[in-house]
């Protein structure tokens, strides 16, 4: 049976080693898989001065992205109209803001943050605990490019200082922070500031959020560097997974067809005119397995299922010509996927020359491909 094949989606796996995997849920991004190549380092911008660029809503999306790297079973971007002042939160359980949860209160400044700045935030976070869209966050950061300046840093490392300067802000003579009440009375919220736990309030810094999001998959695209390093692929096991049967059943097929005979794996892999070649093939399909795990984690989603779409496009109308019998298809159709020019791929760098032949077998493993044409689909 062929495993499933959906980037960035929540699905069990039956993975090359027969073990069963969970891809996690991806954080939305406006990031593109198909279509983002790296840029050479003496052409990028640091990725602290591509921030400082950045508008409000990209902001957002990044800090969504860092918040991947946490411990939360869901990342939620909030921002709009009615977000009750929550730009990004992470849910702690699946009963999200029921249960305890981390509000990152986003502000794309081009100056530090000052206590006017954050106090109409924080009083966001007051009425919409008591308005009953959630409870009290168990953290609140303020996340800035520019951070907090120290007046504000000050009072965030003091939280009873913190407090009174809300409660003074709000209670004195045509405070404008009256205006975000919602139909609370002013005593009734003086009230709940005076006992809320404002230990809560704090910040995340840049150097913070760009070293962890250097760990997620949208970092290399987001910023245009380099890859991590790809790690060695897996050896193939003695024996075929059920992730392989497939495109292996499609070997054997084209190994009778030229042979005149029947092969069983065990058999194909100890004959003097097949081993070498069946052998090469799954060390390919491992190799080309191992890439589309590692893509999993590194790059945007559908940046593999797009070198992989590249590859069928390549390789479609030489597979559909007149052959001699399946192997030759088989070999041909490889032949052709080494030579094919893709040049907008960022998984390009890392690619090499077995991950294209393991990718046709991919292929032929989701019966895309079918090297013997008699083969029932």
């Amino acid at each position: 049976m062929a495993s499933q094949r959906n980037e960035g989606q929540e699905v069990t796996q039956q993975s090359v080693t027969g073990e069963i995997v969970l891809i996690p849920l991806a954080a939305p991004s406006v990031l593109d898989g198909s279509s983002w190549t790296p840029q050479p380092s003496h052409l990028s911008l640091s990725p602290e001065k591509r921030i400082f660029l950045y508008d409000d809503a990209q902001w957002e999306e990044f800090v969504l992205e860092w918040a991947t790297t946490l411990d939360y079973v869901q990342v939620l971007r909030n921002g709009g109209a009615n977000d009750h002042g929550v730009d990004v939160a992470g849910f702690v359980t699946a009963a999200g803001f029921e249960d305890d949860w981390d509000c990152y209160q986003c502000k794309h400044y081009g100056k530090a943050l000052i206590p006017s700045d954050a106090y109409p935030e924080i009083l966001k976070i007051v009425v919409g605990v008591m308005a009953g869209h959630y409870r009290w966050p168990r953290r609140y950061r303020f996340a800035a490019p520019k951070g907090c300046g120290t007046s504000l840093s000050n009072l965030i490392h003091s939280p009873t200082k913190l407090r009174a300067g809300l409660e003074q802000e709000l209670v004195k003579t045509k405070s404008v922070l009256v205006k975000q009440l919602g139909g609370h009375l002013l005593e009734a919220v003086v009230s709940f500031i005076r006992t809320a736990d404002f230990s809560v309030f704090g910040t995340v810094e840049l150097c913070e959020l760009v070293e962890q999001h250097s760990k997620t998959r949208w970092h290399a695209a987001r910023f245009g560097v380099d890859l991590p390093a790809r790690p060695d692929s897996p050896a193939p096991s003695p024996e075929p997974s059920i992730g392989e049967q497939r495109y292996i059943e499609q070997m054997l097929d084209a190994y009778a067809e030229r042979h005149g005979s029947t092969f069983t794996a065990t058999e194909a892999a100890a004959h003097e005119h097949t081993g070498g070649h069946y052998m090469r093939q799954r060390v390919a399909f491992y190799s080309a397995e191992a890439l589309r795990l590692f893509a999993r984690d590194s790059v945007p989603v559908g940046t593999f299922d797009a070198l992989q779409r590249e590859i069928f496009d390549g390789v479609i109308d030489v597979h559909d010509l007149d052959h001699r019998d399946g192997l030759q298809r088989l070999q041909t159709v490889v032949g052709t996927s080494h030579t094919l020019a893709i040049t907008s791929n960022g998984l390009l760098p890392i690619v090499e020359v077995r991950d294209r032949t393991g990718m046709c077998h991919q292929l032929a493993n989701d019966n895309r491909l079918r090297w013997c044409h008699a083969t029932p689909q």
